[in-house]
């Protein structure tokens, strides 16, 4: 419930900035039902809106945008809501126009299941008379003027009265406003219409934050955990509703039953008499992988509500390797989107590790993100293990389900400390999904988890410092990406608010780092580029290192530095691409045998794909002892076509998908390997890893310490379309590829060796 000028309102809908990636793919806007209210698109000859990404200055990082088409027809987006108030209803939504002169954008309140001009009700026009945000009330009114910046827009509609009053950015712009429509008291509201109509071509609107709320009649309910989105919870998670009332409610005016059966005795009431919850604890002894169909009744002395939910209990592994498949939606005509395809590995440069071997139990462990199966492209983040002696990977256990989120930022990385307990780190996004920490229930172990913290925590990279505990090193988005860190001795005890808690170690426009602990030292060093105009101008290469387990940060040459980083010319640059006007996409650290940092890195001339942007050139920068110095190593066809580096006294190699692939100018491409002997300085082409592929091969990571035959893993999957996607493993000599078995049977299974 909101407070709203000292009385309650329920949230009947709040887009969250169209953050689920599974309801609001990018692209055209789907027809979908999000918890209690359905988006119907426009459709036959009409356009619908597109879920795109927003600016970096934009209020949420993705919005609808509703272009125009110069003409009469009526390009309009519905969105149907529950009609539960008879007296107040508020619709509050952020909005940026492209042109103040021309029409760009129409928000109308309909009676549900209404278009026609007699049941519409308020209605607002931004430059239907330029210069102006108007209203129609029989005729066109001019109410403020506007601008083409970001701007945050409260519509409150008195159904009693059937007027409206306007703020814009917090203010009473006006009051009283009349309707299109005169109707009776009472008369009930569900449906919204954003759009607009005679427009010039190539305009358009953005509108996000799309938020109503409602003063009810009867109680509302709804459901809090898990998710509406995917309702999918396992045995040891809750089962939560919220029911929303006007009135104070309690317990006897409460029903719960599920499949039927009356669980009362199930559910316990908490939070104030106006905003019960109604919490299962667990869902133990209820059937795996079922749906369950929960009813809830709930009366005030304005009348009952009869809530129909369900939840899914899934189980806790999955009986095969299937990777998410992904698409940031970044078209760029011709050669497809800035990335896409097979991602179970994917932003390689900025979560690790993903995979550590453990010499107590001779096994390597390692996390991906997982899915269920090529018809499902929510993520699950999955664990498993490769036991070297007996060449088996252990069926992979689900250690938090993302509940509808498709996006592979979520993906997480893994550290296992002295007592051998496996840490798992989720990437959450930005401020809109928290990341978690979960630890295993038993040493050696990816049986089982528990949660330790939820908080903001993105791109984690967390190294077992010996002898000092865990240094995690993670980004905030803070003012755009900025780079923390903290410590645990433990593994257990973590920061809970990192915005106002954690140090910082770098933010002057944005960065994505890489890092590498060197054990023999006590060493952590990162290695960060800098974004000038946003993510898609990364360029220089950055690097500080800490010898005391984080307490202070030195420079190569050893010089203390003063954090965090706000300049872009500092103490700790090392190589200046921006100077070349050449981007940097670094993607992995290591140090040599005198403890020399080598950072792997691909350079390009731009961030769209194509090759008008090339060459993209695969480097090493490494620290000599007196300077640092680039060598280059191969050329591919896209900026992120990233692999891996190895380091083995002078022979220095690497593993990565720089070959041409069958989906050329796309993400990955088919794996190669080569070599260096003479310490980076100069490098050949040893043997194709892959060929004669179906889909392109993307994002091969380094196990920490890796172990042949599992050297070196990976993703496939079609980089131009929706695909399957299989999971990957090599030796360091790239002798044979392993894939890991997409359908098992046991808890364990042999990999597949593929015929090359």
């Amino acid at each position: 419930m909101t407070p709203e000028e000292g009385r309650q309102l329920v949230t009947i809908f709040d887009s969250d900035g169209f953050s689920d990636t599974g309801l609001y793919p990018l692209g055209d806007l789907r027809e979908v039902t999000d918890g209690d209210v359905r988006w119907i698109p426009a459709s036959g000859s009409a356009r619908p809106g597109k879920i795109v990404i927003l600016e970096e200055d934009a209020p949420a990082e993705r919005g609808l945008r509703r272009h125009q088409n110069a003409n009469e027809q009526r390009d309009s987006d519905l969105l149907d809501f529950p009609p539960v108030s008879d007296t107040r209803l508020i619709i509050a939504f952020d909005a940026r126009v492209s042109t103040t002169q021309s029409r760009t954008l129409d928000v109308f309140l309909l009676r549900p299941e209404m278009t026609a001009p007699a049941h519409q009700a308020s209605i607002l026009m931004w430059g239907h008379d330029g210069g102006y945000l108007s209203y129609f009330d029989g005729s066109y009114n001019r109410i403020a003027p506007i601008n083409d910046g970001w701007n945050s827009y409260k519509i409150t509609n008195h159904l009693d009265a059937n007027t409206f009053d306007l703020h814009i950015n917090g203010e009473l712009v006006a009051s009283g406003l009349s309707w299109r429509n005169r109707f009776a008291p009472g008369t009930a509201f569900g449906r919204l219409r954003i759009g607009a109509i005679r427009g010039e071509a190539g305009e358009y609107a953005d509108v996000t934050n799309l938020r109503i709320y409602a003063e009810p009649t009867p109680p509302t309910i709804s459901m809090l955990q898990p998710a509406p989105a995917s309702g999918i919870v396992r045995g040891h998670e809750p089962v939560e509703f919220l029911i929303g009332s006007d009135l104070p409610i309690d317990k006897s005016n409460i029903s719960v039953t599920v499949n039927g059966e009356d669980m009362a005795d199930r559910f316990h009431i908490s939070g104030p008499p106006t905003a019960r919850r109604v919490m299962m604890a667990d869902t133990t002894g209820f059937a795996k992988n079922k749906t369950h169909h929960v009813t809830i009744r709930a009366t005030n002395e304005r009348g009952t509500t009869t809530g129909e939910h369900a939840f899914h209990t899934f189980i806790d592994q999955v009986d095969g390797f299937r990777g998410i498949w992904f698409t940031l939606g970044q078209l760029s005509g011709e050669f497809g989107d800035k990335y896409a395809g097979g991602l179970a590995f994917c932003f390689s440069h900025t979560l690790t590790p993903m995979a550590v071997y453990a010499p107590e139990v001779d096994k390597t462990f390692f996390v991906y993100g997982g899915t269920t199966g090529p018809e499902k492209r929510y993520l699950l983040v999955m664990a498993a293990y490769y036991d070297h002696a007996r060449h088996v990977v252990s069926r992979p256990t689900i250690v938090r389900d993302q509940r509808g989120v498709d996006d592979p930022h979520d993906n997480p990385s893994l550290v296992i400390g002295e007592d051998g307990h496996v840490s798992i780190f989720i990437a959450g996004r930005g401020r809109r999904r928290p990341g978690q920490i979960f630890r295993s229930t038993e040493p050696h172990s990816v049986r089982e988890f528990e949660q330790i913290v939820e908080r903001e925590m993105t791109y984690s990279q967390v190294w077992h410092v010996p002898g000092e505990g865990f240094l995690h090193l993670q980004t905030l988005y803070t003012r755009g990406r900025e780079l923390y860190w903290e410590t645990s001795a433990d593994g257990l005890d973590w920061t809970k608010n990192p915005a106002e808690d954690l140090p910082k170690l770098a933010g002057f426009g944005g960065h994505y780092q890489v890092s590498r602990v060197d054990e023999k030292r006590g060493r952590v060093g990162t290695a960060f580029n800098y974004h000038p105009r946003g993510v898609d101008t990364r360029t220089n290469i950055y690097y500080l290192q800490t010898d005391d387990f984080g307490r202070t940060w030195q420079t190569i040459q050893g010089k203390t530095v003063a954090t965090p980083l706000n300049d872009r010319d500092n103490p700790a640059l090392a190589i200046d691409y921006e100077a070349e006007g050449r981007l940097a996409y670094i993607t992995k650290l290591l140090f040599d045998d005198a403890g020399h940092p080598v950072v792997l890195t691909v350079t390009s001339a731009g961030h769209a794909p194509g090759p008008d942007n090339g060459p993209r050139i695969w480097e090493i920068a490494r620290w000599t002892g007196e300077e640092w110095i680039t060598r280059e190593i191969v050329r591919s066809d896209h900026n992120y076509d990233m692999g891996s580096l190895y380091i083995d006294g002078r022979h220095w190699s690497v593993i990565g998908p720089a070959l041409p692939g069958p989906q050329p100018w796309h993400t990955g491409g088919e794996v190669g390997l080569w070599e260096s002997r003479d310490d980076g300085h100069t490098w050949q082409f040893v043997k194709p890893v892959t060929r004669g592929s179906r889909f392109n091969h993307s994002y091969v990571r380094r196990p920490h310490n890796p172990v042949d035959p599992f050297f070196a893993i990976w993703a496939d999957g079609d980089s131009s379309r929706f695909s399957k996607s299989h999971l990957y493993f090599t030796d360091s000599k790239g002798e044979t590829v392993y894939q890991l078995p997409y359908e098992m049977t046991g808890d364990e299974a042999e990999p597949v060796p593929v015929t090359r």
